[in-house]
């Protein structure tokens, strides 16, 4: 979707609705300076621990939570 068209939905909603998207843009836009800015070595050094994590069984592996996700909602 473009920008012209995603402006166009924005102003054909309700006053309320309208308002409602505001408050969550607002909120959401406030919640990016709360993120804690990582460097490349370190994105890569947690990967690596929760992959080593999938390996011991800790945690289930993206591919087994989507097939149970498709076989429970016949996605």
């Amino acid at each position: 979707m473009s920008i012209a068209e995603l402006t166009t939905k924005i102003e054909g909603l309700s006053i309320d609705d309208y308002n409602m998207v505001v408050m969550l843009i607002d909120r959401l836009s406030s919640r990016t300076e709360s993120y804690e800015k990582k460097s490349a070595d370190e994105i890569v050094a947690e990967l690596t621990q929760s992959m080593k994590k999938s390996d011991l069984g800790y945690t289930k592996s993206a591919r087994s939570v989507s097939s149970k996700m498709k076989e429970k909602y016949a996605v």
